[in-house]
């Protein structure tokens, strides 16, 4: 049996793309353990939301909303550690691209 690898995911709901999509981003995240959901609404929450992601060693970093998270989450990352995890965007907040991206990383 292959150990299931931990994935973090950054969601901004204040992103056009993400908010009709968000119920659906959360019920998948409640049905799978593994991924780990950390929601954000402004910029300022960034930071906080890296330190976390960090603390817990992602296989990969799922970011779901716009250019200006994405870029804020990248930057505040390489902060926090000289290695980084492979960093995707849920493009356009889509489940189905989440859930892709969760299976490459199992």
């Amino acid at each position: 049996m292959s150990k299931v690898q931990r994935v973090a995911l950054l969601s901004n709901p204040q992103s056009p793309g993400s908010l009709a999509e968000l119920p659906r981003i959360r019920a998948f995240c409640a049905e799978h353990p593994h991924v780990f959901h950390y929601e954000v609404e402004d910029a300022e929450q960034i930071g906080k939301a890296m330190r976390s992601i960090a603390r817990i060693r992602p296989a990969l970093l799922a970011i779901n909303g716009g250019k200006p998270t994405v870029d804020a989450a990248l930057i505040e990352l390489a902060r926090l550690s000289p290695v980084l995890p492979p960093v995707a965007v849920v493009t356009g907040g889509k489940v189905d691209a989440l859930r892709r991206l969760v299976e490459r990383a199992a």
